[in-house]
């Protein structure tokens, strides 16, 4: 029962959240976040739809800070910050490699998601990742990525339609049915090909 709210919820979000007009397709660069770079992701969270999860968005000179509660209260659950719509196309790109670390002191999981269309029903690309409390870098194959719906889940691997040459907007997730506090900051993103890292 928890799983059918929840989705419900996360796909009357996307829904709320979506614009109409996607930016012209760019390439994707090395993001590179930072109040004098990249600062234009914004928090989308449960409270859309009746939830109680927070979060707040920060940036430092050179990094992205996104921090909250997630509260499974009034069928609640998710906390989400993504990107701008912009149409980004990764069909060359066979890995991200993300600086980051967690801010509670503790590992914890996050997905990145990659949506490919703004209709909430459609299907996204997600995968999960753990975050140490101390500086790393995680790379995060594309291998992994797997198709999900907001209203029913994983999807089998049979469902083709989405590639990755058009993603209109990439974020990060904490979805995993569990309440309490996170903390996720991020220096940068490097996608990165047969052929090594590509700016």
């Amino acid at each position: 029962m928890y799983a059918l709210f929840s989705n419900a919820m996360l796909a009357l979000a996307l829904l709320a959240a979506a614009s109409t007009n996607p930016e012209s397709l760019m390439s994707p660069p090395v993001l590179d976040f930072g109040k004098n770079d990249l600062s234009s992701w914004r928090g989308l969270n449960d409270d859309v739809m009746g939830g109680r999860s927070r979060c707040n968005v920060k940036y430092s000179k050179s990094t992205l800070s996104w921090e909250g509660t997630v509260s499974l209260e009034n069928n609640g659950g998710f906390s989400s910050v993504r990107s701008p719509w912009s149409e980004t196309d990764l069909s060359d790109y066979t890995s991200v490699t993300l600086r980051c670390r967690t801010t509670t002191g503790q590992p914890d999981d996050f997905t990145l998601t990659m949506e490919v269309s703004q209709k909430w029903w459609m299907p996204y690309w997600k995968t999960n990742f753990e975050v140490q409390p101390e500086w790393t870098e995680v790379t995060i194959p594309f291998d992994q990525l797997k198709k999900s719906s907001a209203m029913t889940g994983e999807l089998p691997k049979l469902w083709t339609w989405g590639d990755l040459s058009a993603i209109l907007r990439m974020g990060f997730m904490k979805y995993d049915g569990k309440a309490g506090d996170f903390g996720l900051e991020v220096d940068w993103m490097r996608f990165a090909g047969a052929e090594g890292v590509k700016n």
